[in-house]
């Protein structure tokens, strides 16, 4: 079969997979072309170079969310789906945004973990909060270009507890859906953070590295308990 054989045979499940493959491979490749062009872009109008030595010491920390991002598209996509990953991934704002509206959607319509329903209902549930999104923002612009300072100078007090409050929502909808599977990693990860903390090696256990120690502590706890037969 044809690549471009793809767009027209999308009746089966397989079809439909390679589909979302196809176009979102191509979307993806023509997102990172124009992030890539902005930087470029304006080197050129500004007439400046980079500072390829400045750069070159930030690659390290670059090479961290690298990382994450790796371990976001694993853990995420059997929640996202095919289509709703691509999606997800190309407009951003994942855990705070894309994946909350995945998994309530997919309560509310209580389909199957893995079914074609997930998927449909994943990826529409995705493009409609980009689309709403889009309009938030396009919206919020106009008074903030107004209002910047004091709508900065209003919300600083609460900024520090936005993160917090997005992953502590997304938590708490994980947990109840997927309470067995969640629960162990979750308890495992709060001990960890308080012996941390207690200890004085707290400040070390940034986002990027509980990601890691809860994903590693998910995939044995789930191994186990399948084999135990409790999930």
């Amino acid at each position: 079969m044809k690549k471009f054989d793809i767009l027209t045979t999308a009746t089966t499940r397989e079809g439909h997979n390679n589909q979302m493959h196809f176009l979102g491979r191509c979307f993806t490749w023509a997102s990172l072309i124009l992030i890539c062009l902005v930087p470029i872009a304006y080197c050129i109008a500004a007439g400046v170079m980079p500072d390829w030595k400045t750069l070159g010491a930030c690659m390290s920390f670059v090479a961290g969310y690298w990382v994450i991002g790796l371990i976001e598209a694993f853990s995420y996509a059997p929640l996202l789906g095919t289509g709703g990953q691509y999606l997800s991934f190309i407009t951003g704002n994942v855990a705070n945004l894309k994946l909350p509206a995945s998994l309530n959607a997919q309560t509310v319509a209580k389909v199957e973990q893995g079914s074609e329903e997930q998927e449909i209902i994943s990826t529409i549930s995705i493009a409609v909060s980009s689309i709403v999104t889009t309009i938030i923002i396009a919206i919020g612009l106009i008074p903030l270009a107004i209002f910047q300072t004091e709508i900065v100078e209003v919300l600083k007090p609460i900024s520090p507890y936005v993160v917090p409050a997005i992953f502590g929502g997304l938590t708490m909808a994980l947990l109840a859906k997927y309470f067995k599977a969640v629960a162990i990693p979750f308890v495992l990860c709060i001990i960890i953070c308080v012996v941390g903390n207690l200890l004085g090696f707290g400040s070390s256990l940034s986002q990027s590295t509980m990601i890691i120690v809860g994903m590693v502590l998910s995939g044995i706890s789930t191994v186990i308990m399948y084999k135990l037969g409790k999930i």
